[in-house]
C-alpha cells in the first residue's frame, strides 16, 4: 500500500470515547478483507468448485495438485481441498492471505497460502492445474498484463496441465452493476458499494465505503477491465497455452457476449 494513497487526517474521539475516523483510502481488499466472507456469503462455493472439478476431469486424468490464484480468503480453496485436491492458494493482497491462513490453521486443514501477484510466479512449484476464479482476471487492466499472466501460468503448469479462469462480460456489468448502490451492515460494520460501468473504457468501477463500529472508516476503489470475449481469445492465441473451450456461466453451452460469465479452459501442450 502506497503512503500517497492514504488520507493523513487524524482520527477524533467522540464523547463516548469511540474513535471516529473521517476516512482513509486504502488499496483494494485491504479493508474489505475483514468483511469479505460476509459480503460474499451468497456465493455457493461448493457448487462452483464441483463445476470446476467436472471441467478438470474432462481434460486431465485424475488431477490432484492444484493452484488457486487470486484465492481471496480461501473459500474456494477449502472447497477444493474438501474434494481431496492437494491445493495451494496465492493472492496479491496480504490482508486476504492473512485471513485465509488463519482459517486454515484454525480448522487444521493445513492448506498453504502465500502472497503472490499472478503475473509473477517465477519460483512457484509446478502443478497439474491452475485456477483463477470469480472474475479475478478482470483485475488485469491491460492486455499486456493478460499476456504476462498467461506466460507465467504456462511456466507453472506441467506438460498437459490445465488452466481454468472466468471473466465477467459487458452484459453482466450493464444488467447488474451500472448505477447500482448497495447498502448493508454486518456484525461490527456497515458498508456502501457504488457500482458504475464506464462503457467507453470498458471499465467496471466499484467504490466501497466501509465503516466499523470502532469509528474506523475506509474507502476502496476496485477497477476491472471488462474485456470483449474476442480480445481474450486473441490474447490466448498469442500465448503459449491453447484454448480448449469457453463455456457460458456454469453450463457446457458456448460462452459469448450474451453470457454474464464465461469460463475458459486452457491447456499446456508443449
Amino acid at each position: 500500500m502506497n503512503n500517497e494513497d492514504l488520507d493523513d487526517s487524524d482520527p477524533q474521539v467522540n464523547s463516548s470515547g469511540r474513535v471516529e475516523d473521517s476516512g482513509s483510502r486504502v488499496e483494494p481488499y485491504e479493508s474489505l478483507a475483514s468483511i469479505y466472507d460476509h459480503v460474499m456469503r451468497h456465493v455457493d462455493y461448493g457448487h462452483w468448485v464441483r463445476y470446476i472439478d467436472n471441467l478438470l476431469r474432462d481434460v486431465c486424468e485424475n488431477p490432484r495438485q492444484l493452484i488457486e490464484l487470486a484465492c481471496g480468503t480461501g473459500n474456494a480453496t477449502f472447497a477444493l481441498a474438501d474434494l481431496a485436491y492437494d491445493v495451494r492458494g496465492y493472492d496479491g493482497c496480504e490482508a486476504m492471505v492473512r485471513i485465509a491462513d488463519e482459517k486454515s490453521r484454525g480448522d487444521g486443514r493445513g492448506v498453504a497460502f502465500e502472497v503472490r501477484d499472478l503475473r509473477d510466479l517465477h519460483d512457484v512449484a509446478p502443478a497439474e492445474a491452475v485456477l483463477c476464479l470469480y472474475d479475478s482476471m478482470n483485475y488485469l487492466l491491460q492486455p499486456s498484463d493478460i499476456d504476462q499472466a498467461l506466460e507465467q501460468i504456462h511456466g507453472v503448469l506441467i506438460r498437459g496441465g490445465t488452466f481454468i479462469f472466468d471473466v465477467c462480460t459487458e452484459q453482466n456489468s450493464l444488467l447488474h452493476f451500472d448505477g447500482v448502490v448497495d447498502v448493508e451492515q454486518g456484525p461490527g460494520f456497515r458498508y456502501t458499494r457504488r457500482s458504475d460501468y464506464h462503457h467507453g473504457d470498458g471499465l467496471q468501477v466499484n467504490d466501497f465505503d466501509i465503516e466499523f463500529d470502532d469509528g474506523r472508516r475506509h474507502q476502496e476503489t476496485h477497477v476491472q477491465h471488462i474485456y470483449p470475449i474476442d480480445v481474450l481469445r486473441e490474447r490466448i492465441d498469442a500465448s503459449p497455452l491453447r484454448l480448449q473451450s469457453a463455456f457460458d456461466g456454469f453450463s457446457r453451452r458456448p460462452g459469448s457476449e450474451r453470457s454474464d460469465r464465461v469460463h475458459f479452459v486452457l491447456q499446456r501442450n508443449d
